[in-house]
């Protein structure tokens, strides 16, 4: 199913985050959406499952010009989003949150959706059992269910938030079997953001590219990763020499102001684990990553305002681990 965004406009405040955009994505096609942070991505995703609406433009699925309000009205028109995090309940079980969204609610008939949920398990290889709690299953796991729920709610366009965060290479391997057979098979268009080019090159087979607000660039894939950032950055990024990268990690001074030693943190779903760091006087630190990471959750461990499950915090050398300070 082909889908069509026509001069598509959305603002918060000052910042134009997205600026006429205009897109075809053909079914069948596994598409990857790339930008650095704040390109537009995201949003423009948003706009196309309902999430967020749009300012002004035109959204056209299969030929046809749709206007829908929410992800619940875009998935009648085939249109569903995997979240990063998925939006699941999870203190239902995975029979529960399989059928959370069909017309009967929770009154669909269970026999027929555990028929359902068996056949997704067997066709792509998943392994989720109805009766367990969602808030025991894994990340991977949880896009598994996530993406068996919005099938059997006939979604032909399917879109990925950031899906290789946090699973494993294994699960990572079974995801991308899932899409290539939804896409090859079934003919649906899948739509991935990612910043992970590796991922892109090895899944995708077209890239779509966003800065500052608007499509940069379009390429049928294959490509490599130097040539996707050059699209993403309009230069290509230069490797430091080993003598330009020992000038930058010079320090000014031996004084450790915060050590950690193998600290372990837990909040919710996110675990750290011997995690070891040092910082010492006059350096400028940056901790990178995508939000919910554990950036925050290192920086609340320094200052004594996270719990550490393992591991020491040492500040200018006295022991401060679990101690407000």
């Amino acid at each position: 199913m082909d889908i069509e965004l026509r001069h598509i406009h959305k603002r918060f405040g000052p910042i134009h985050a997205n600026n006429d955009i205009n897109l075809t994505f053909k079914g069948g096609r596994i598409i990857g959406v790339l930008g650095e942070n704040g390109a537009g991505k995201s949003t423009l995703m948003k706009i196309l499952s309902g999430f967020q609406p749009a300012d002004s433009g035109e959204i056209l699925v299969g030929g046809r010009s749709v206007h829908y309000v929410g992800p619940q009205s875009a998935i009648q028109f085939g249109i569903g989003m995997l979240q990063q995090d998925p939006l699941d309940v999870p203190a239902f079980t995975v029979l529960e949150n399989f059928i959370y969204g069909h017309g009967s609610g929770l009154g669909m008939n269970r026999k027929k959706a555990r028929t359902q949920l068996n056949i997704i398990n067997r066709r792509f290889g998943f392994d989720l059992d109805a009766e367990t709690p969602v808030s025991q299953l894994t990340i991977a796991q949880r896009q598994q269910l996530e993406i068996g729920r919005l099938l059997t709610l006939g979604v032909r366009t399917l879109i990925l938030d950031e899906p290789t965060t946090g699973i494993s290479s294994e699960q990572k391997e079974l995801l991308f079997e899932a899409l290539h057979e939804i896409s090859q098979h079934d003919g649906m268009t899948v739509l991935i953001v990612s910043h992970k080019l590796e991922d892109v090159v090895a899944l995708c087979n077209e890239v779509v590219v966003l800065r500052a607000g608007k499509v940069v660039g379009e390429r049928q894939m294959p490509a490599t990763t130097k040539q996707l950032v050059a699209m993403m950055f309009g230069e290509e990024l230069t490797v430091q020499t080993k003598e330009q990268q020992a000038i930058k990690e010079k320090r000014t001074s031996d004084r450790e102001i915060v050590v950690l030693e193998r600290v372990s943190l837990r909040e919710k779903r996110l675990h750290i684990d011997n995690l070891s760091m040092r910082v010492y006087a006059g350096q400028i630190i940056g901790l990178a990553g995508l939000d919910g990471s554990g950036q925050e959750l290192v920086m609340r461990a320094c200052v004594g305002l996270a719990k550490t499950h393992g591991g020491r915090v040492l500040v200018e050398g006295r022991d401060m681990t679990g101690r407000p300070y």
